[in-house]
Parts: structure tokens; C-alpha cells; sequence
């Protein structure tokens, strides 16, 4: 199984919403007929990408993928209800459309709404990128969060529910997701972490000579939609 991070870019808030409008009313019900199987959907909230709807989609092949893809970008029903949204706010809400296909790591909780604490599913979820200019590099940060990074993260208040690393699209990257109850939350749980004197003792294993492997990060902040489970 892999996943499929998508990232839609919209030309203005209104344009935003018509689109969060055609997923809900839609597009979510036309995929629940094909079996196009989505993880959830999460409009940026913080971040330097905005107005910004991302949601994940899971398949179980490629072959999967191409089938039932085809398939949805033919329906008729899907057809209507885009010239439908594209007639609301005078043409394609959507700017740029990117994708990047995930492969899950095996410590990964993998995302769904009915397998996710009560608590968090209108909590804020925090999706970070890690980029890398040698996959030597990626495959060390991977066994830094595995062995020493996540017991920290789950004693300082933090889920974990999705950890992959890119597939098919921009690499080597690493991809994850963090969940917190809340925006206070999340400040508080970060700032705990970063003065926890474990935290100093387990850079030793991720930095050489002082320098990070990781090229460069990117995070934003987004909160769930009604129709996908995740408000």
C-alpha cells in the first residue's frame, strides 16, 4: 500500500471554499461509488501556501491507482459538478495542483479518522517535510525518529499518525504528521520538548559534527473538514 499526498493551491478564500464544497458534496461521495479510498482532507490553517486544501488518498497499487483514477476523471457526475463550481467563482478555483506518492515507514501509524483518539479530531494537524540532499541522510533522520525521537514526542503529549517517505514525486523527502488538540497545545507540547534534557542528549545522534543532515523543512498547520471525519 502507498499513499497519495495531493496539495491543492486555490486563487482566494472563496475560491477555497467552492472547492471544500465540491469535495463534501461531491467529489468524496463520486469516489465512495468507484472506491477511491481518501484519509482526509485539511485546509491550511499557518503556513507559507495559502489558501491551501491538502488531503491524502490511499491505494493499494499502482495499478489501483491508474484504474480508478481513470475511471473518476471520466465520470459524468464528476464532470458536472466541476463546471458546476468553476461557473460559481468564474472560473478554475484550483491554481496549481501538486502530488507526491508516499510509501508508509513501518513504525508509522498510518492515518484514519476511526482509528484516531476522540480527542484530537478537531485538533490541529501539523504536517512537516524534511528534505534531503542524499538519501544516506534521509535513512539516518528515519532511524533517529524511530529509535530516539518518538518516545519523546509520545511522553511530551504528541501523536504521531502518519511517518512516509516519498515514493514517486520529489526525493528523498521525509513526511510527517503531528497531532495536537489545539493550537495552545501544540506551543506547549513543542516547548516542553525543546527543553527536556533528553532532547539535547539525542541530537548527538542525528547531527555530525554539529551540522544536520537534513537540507532544509518545511511545516504547516491545518485543521480537518467536517465530511472527511477529522472536525
Amino acid at each position: 500500500m502507498f499513499y497519495e499526498l495531493r496539495h491543492y493551491d486555490c486563487h482566494s478564500s472563496l475560491a477555497l471554499k467552492r472547492l471544500i464544497g465540491r469535495f463534501g458534496d461531491h467529489t468524496t461521495k463520486i469516489w465512495a461509488r468507484i472506491g477511491i479510498e481518501p484519509v482526509g482532507f485539511w485546509p491550511v490553517i499557518v503556513g507559507a501556501n495559502q489558501p491551501r486544501l491538502t488531503y491524502i488518498l490511499a491505494w493499494e497499487s499502482l495499478a489501483q491507482r491508474e484504474t480508478l483514477w481513470a475511471e473518476f476523471q471520466a465520470d459524468a457526475q464528476w464532470k458536472e459538478a466541476v463546471a458546476a463550481s468553476r461557473a460559481e467563482v468564474g472560473g478554475d478555483p484550483v491554481r496549481t495542483i501538486t502530488s507526491s506518492l508516499l510509501s508508509p515507514l513501518p513504525f508509522s501509524h498510518i492515518a484514519r479518522s476511526d482509528n484516531q483518539p476522540k480527542r484530537l479530531a478537531r485538533g490541529v494537524f501539523e504536517l512537516r517535510t524534511y528534505k534531503f540532499d542524499a538519501s544516506g541522510k534521509l535513512n539516518k533522520t528515519v532511524e533517529w525518529f524511530r529509535d530516539h525521537c518518538l518516545p519523546l514526542f509520545e511522553a511530551h503529549g504528541f501523536f504521531a499518525m502518519g511517518f512516509w517517505t516519498t515514493y514517486i514525486g520529489v526525493s528523498p523527502e521525509l513526511t510527517y504528521m503531528l497531532v495536537f488538540e489545539s493550537l495552545a497545545h501544540r506551543e506547549q507540547a513543542w516547548a516542553s520538548l525543546y527543553t527536556d534534557p533528553k532532547w539535547a542528549e539525542i541530537q548527538q545522534f542525528l547531527y555530525t559534527d554539529g551540522v544536520s543532515p537534513i537540507l532544509s523543512m518545511d511545516s504547516v498547520l491545518m485543521k480537518g473538514t467536517d465530511f472527511s471525519g477529522w472536525s
